[in-house]
């Protein structure tokens, strides 16, 4: 990774942590949680400007799968973990073309 996108990265997760969320990024693991924050497309488009993220969990509830998809196509991304959530049997189709594996998780 660069310098460039590594501060990329940090300005990224400083939104993160504004918003209420976490992260961990060090040398082996890469995730971004966002569980107990609704936040809306808006909020959420940033993070497909990370770079080396393996992971990332967040409330689903006010985010659009045109959001979704656009998350689960950042390369590199393992896995996208969704709570409260509420996907068709299409709509989790569609999004595991993109490669990451989806969760998810209701409460």
């Amino acid at each position: 990774m660069t310098p460039e996108e590594s501060q990329i990265n940090q300005s990224i997760l400083d939104g993160v942590e504004a918003a209420g969320g976490g992260y961990v990024w060090d040398a082996e693991v890469f995730s971004v949680t966002l569980m107990g924050v609704p936040l809306e497309d808006d909020d959420v488009i940033p993070l497909c400007g990370l770079r080396g993220i393996q992971q990332i969990a967040l409330d689903s509830s006010r985010v659009s799968i045109a959001t979704l998809a656009a998350l689960a196509g950042i390369p590199g991304l393992q896995s996208l973990v969704l709570a409260r959530g509420d996907l068709t049997e299409g709509q989790r189709n569609e999004l595991g073309r993109f490669g990451p594996e989806i969760v998810e998780v209701n409460d």
